[in-house]
């Protein structure tokens, strides 16, 4: 199904802000879904619950990398998943994309230069990868919440090295050396300053201390001294307590729950084989409608007696290269990333470089090196694109409250390029309070191996007697219950487990995912409005059309050179009438020539008197002066248009023209379609009439004129210089017809 759609949907993309080039030559010649607040089991207040969910066909992965057996739940764990339209890669830090690589042969791009600290993968040629940033934290679509609020604490085990292990710890110098065969562990995160180290033995050292300082490969200096100063066979725990946000913002280590390495995939934070907590996270990811298209739901577990108070956001986090260069009057144009939000006002976008331009400008005033912009209702949609590519985050159902959105960038060190991140992030815009629990079942993923976690029922029983699954929605759970009741049966056990999982104390966020090119046929099946995002140029209401027009002459021709063609001849033939007229005013004002110079003889230096008379010779002959301007003024909109439709178009992006041209929204690598264009100006020039009564100025048009058009060709895309090759063809031959035409009337 996936690579059908791919195969039969055509797409659309947003366009550049550069039009310099073209204005030269012109000037030449003349909810509250966006939070999707769901309650799974019914939270005390929110929304309605967002319907019915269809569950999604299972993708199968691999593991890159990592222990899938529960003996180091803890290491980060890769699992890869490719689909038609990407090769998605998933991680349990964050428990989302650490890697979303494009399939398409011509999503490419080139290696970049090495920057400080930056994974190697990132700088590689090849395929494009869409997930350009590393580190828990500002991986796209992970958790970012404006609160996650509970009065009890959780506990979290950062590192376990039990007794009796093939290796355990050693203490040598009075500091616990880090290990050397972390296989051994039982858990292995980061270790912190004020971490709790818990040892067990031997007794003779046994006891608890606070982590002092951290050391190279993870070795503990206690803040008081060990009562022995080397000893080995040491068996000890190190525990992080604290409040829920506080503990998640220092540790987004997630578990996999999900048994097969593939979609779906279930994580959960914290581990609910060691960890203590009354807040879980689940975090769902789903297989979409289309090849480019993800679903997430994001899941709140109150399991605590408490309130708790959440208010759910996420991110997507992007890093631009320090290399990376926008569009230029002299080099091709590269993709330059901005931070976008669909919001009360429209698409709001904020570039890289105006962003870091802020944060720099904020460090050089003495203030941290941060620049954030926020829109605070109405937000649809996040997201981190280009003009060809986006991963965009569209909470559902939609709605137009919407939520908050901030498009932001900071930079950590701006004396390094490179050391910064840009972001979108979406917050829901209320709060959501979701009560103790109180007589409902428990997630089956909890308790079963950790003796601190809350002890009750739990419900997957509940769910096989109502026929529904963990990720159905509180109307699956309804109608489960409604359909079992009308089969018959043990009514009090089909009321229990109705009562057991409404009663659950969850809250649930769905969003949809997008990752992958502008499709606009792609975009509406996310979103309806994602294609907004698509834009062609401050004179789009030309250059959407043209593209349409060109993707249809695709569809019939099925190549993109040929659709440029016709579309080039098409657009002759639209614009015959004008053209036609304003070549005959031009013969006509050659036929006038001679009297205009005998003017210009018998006035002299009496350039008032000379333009007078030249006006009232032009009146009488029916020769009109702005005419010769027309053709050109009637180019200058089509070729602003067209640029913006042609390198704003993914169609176009590595499609190869043939022969020597590789690539048509990049320039001719060898200037041969320029220099033609500039020959063919040349001989257009020599065809159209000189109606110049200055000798300097007519050579200046007749020569000048070919090669600084040639110079502006160089640079241009190649399907727009194809398109103003052909038309210059075009126009010789309109030209060649009427002054033919015009002799035989003579």
């Amino acid at each position: 199904m996936y690579r059908s759609m791919l195969n039969g949907l055509s797409s659309a993309r947003t366009a550049p802000t550069w039009l310099a080039a073209c204005f030269v030559l012109g000037a030449t010649f003349a909810g509250e879904t966006a939070f999707a607040q769901e309650p799974t089991g019914q939270p005390a207040t929110g929304p309605a619950d967002a319907g019915p969910t269809t569950p999604s066909q299972p993708v199968a992965g691999v593991v890159e990398n990592g222990v899938v057996d529960g003996q180091q739940p803890e290491r980060e764990e890769r699992i890869v998943v490719t689909t038609p339209g990407v090769v998605y890669t998933f991680t349990n830090r964050g428990a989302t994309l650490s890697k979303a690589v494009l399939q398409d042969p011509r999503f490419t791009h080139a290696a970049r230069t090495p920057v400080a600290g930056t994974p190697a993968d990132k700088l590689t040629a090849g395929q494009i990868d869409l997930v350009t940033t590393w580190g828990p934290k500002w991986l796209p679509f992970g958790s970012a919440f404006g609160k996650l609020g509970y009065p009890g604490q959780a506990t979290l085990v950062i590192r376990r090295a039990p007794e009796g292990a093939v290796q355990s710890g050693s203490i040598k110098g009075g500091v616990l050396e880090a290990p050397t065969n972390r296989a051994t562990l039982q858990v292995d995160r980061i270790v912190a300053v004020n971490d709790i180290l818990k040892v067990t033995a031997p007794a003779s050292i046994a006891g608890e201390y606070r982590v002092a300082a951290v050391g190279a490969g993870g070795s503990i200096t206690p803040s008081k001294a060990f009562t022995e100063s080397t000893i080995a066979g040491v068996a000890y725990e190190i525990t992080r307590g604290g409040a829920v946000d506080q503990l998640f913002e220092s540790d987004r280590n997630f578990k996999r729950i999900s048994t097969t390495p593939g979609l779906p995939l279930v994580y959960v934070w914290p581990n609910p084989d060691y960890d203590t907590s009354p807040i879980w996270i689940e975090r769902r990811i789903e297989a979409g409608a289309h090849p480019y298209e993800l679903h997430l739901a994001v899941t709140v577990h109150n399991v605590g007696d408490q309130l708790a108070q959440v208010q759910n956001g996420l991110i997507v986090g992007s890093w631009q290269h320090p290399d990376t260069k926008g569009p230029s009057m002299f080099g091709a144009p590269t993709p330059i990333l901005q931070a976008s939000c669909l919001a009360l006002d429209g698409v709001e976008h904020a570039p890289f470089a105006s962003l870091r331009e802020a944060a720099i400008e904020k460090w050089e005033a003495g203030q941290e090196a941060k620049e954030v912009h926020s829109y605070p209702s109405g937000a649809q949609w996040i997201a981190a694109d280009t003009n060809y590519f986006m991963q965009a985050a569209i909470p559902t159902p939609f709605s137009e409250l919407g939520g908050q959105c901030q498009l932001g960038l900071r930079d950590f060190n701006p004396t390094v390029p490179g050391a910064w991140v840009m972001w979108a992030q979406y917050t829901a815009s209320n709060l959501v309070e979701i009560p103790g629990r109180v007589d409902s079942c428990l997630p089956d993923w909890l308790g079963a191996t950790n003796p601190t976690a809350p002890q009750g029922e739990h419900c997957k029983a509940y769910l096989d007697v109502l026929g529904v699954t963990s990720a159905s929605s509180v109307d699956d759970v309804k109608h489960g219950w409604e359909a079992a009741r009308a089969k018959g049966g043990d009514l009090a056990a089909i009321d229990r487990a109705y009562d057991a999982l409404k009663n659950r104390r969850q809250a649930t966020w769905r969003f949809n995912l997008f990752n992958g090119p502008k499709d606009t046929a792609l975009m509406p099946l996310t979103h309806p409005d994602l294609n907004k995002s698509v834009k062609f140029g401050w004179m789009s209401f030309i250059g959407a059309p043209m593209h349409k027009v060109l993707t249809w002459f695709h569809e019939g021709l099925g190549s993109w050179p040929l659709a440029i063609i016709l579309l080039t001849i098409a657009l002759k033939l639209i614009t015959w009438p004008l053209s036609q007229k304003s070549y005959m005013s031009m013969q006509k004002m050659k036929a006038i020539k001679p009297k205009l110079d005998e003017l210009k003889l018998r006035l002299g230096n009496d350039r008032q008197k000379f333009a007078q008379e030249q006006m009232a010779l032009m009146k009488r002959e029916g020769v009109n002066p702005l005419a010769g301007c027309l053709p050109m003024l009637l180019q200058l909109p089509i070729w602003v248009g067209l640029y913006g439709a042609i390198l704003g178009s993914v169609e176009l992006y590595h499609e190869p023209l043939g022969l020597w041209v590789p690539d048509l929204s990049s320039p001719d690598p060898f200037f041969v379609m320029p220099i033609l264009v500039g020959i063919i100006q040349f001989v257009q020039m020599w065809l159209t009439p000189q109606t110049a009564t200055d000798e300097m100025q007519a050579k200046i048009m007749k020569y000048g004129m070919p090669v600084l058009f040639t110079l502006f060709m160089l640079f241009l895309p190649s399907a727009l210089v194809l398109y103003i090759l052909v038309n210059s063809l075009l126009t010789i031959v309109q030209n060649l017809l009427i002054k033919r035409k015009m002799e035989a009337r003579a």
